[in-house]
């Protein structure tokens, strides 16, 4: 999860123990108030930022800022330049791990 100095008016409840503790990924609600996000840092894992409420701005290592609300989900790379800001505030669930992969193929029923 990012250091608290990259935080500005969020609040993170975490929903695993650290990867730090030997979990495979670790996961977290970020609630973030009006005005506030997450400042511009590299991934330490691959990440998922998946938007439950509320609407905010992301960008990833090409800095071009694009809108993400509610149902959406954005995918860093480890090490990927990335930030979030949210006007109104919002929540998300933060998904991160060595293996994360987004284009992983889920598993067969029976397999």
């Amino acid at each position: 999860m990012p250091r608290g100095d990259l935080l500005d008016r969020v609040t993170v409840a975490p929903l695993t123990s650290p990867l730090e503790e030997g979990a495979l990924v670790q996961a977290a609600i970020f609630r973030v108030a009006a005005g506030g996000g997450l400042l511009r840092h590299p991934a330490t894992y691959p990440q998922v930022f998946a938007v439950l409420d509320g609407y905010g701005v992301v960008s990833g290592a090409d800095g071009v800022e694009e809108q993400v609300g509610a149902g959406e989900a954005v995918f860093w790379n480890e090490g990927e330049e990335h930030e979030m800001r949210s006007p109104h505030g919002l929540t998300a669930l933060i998904i991160e791990g060595q293996h994360l992969d987004r284009f992983r193929k889920r598993p067969q029923a029976g397999s």
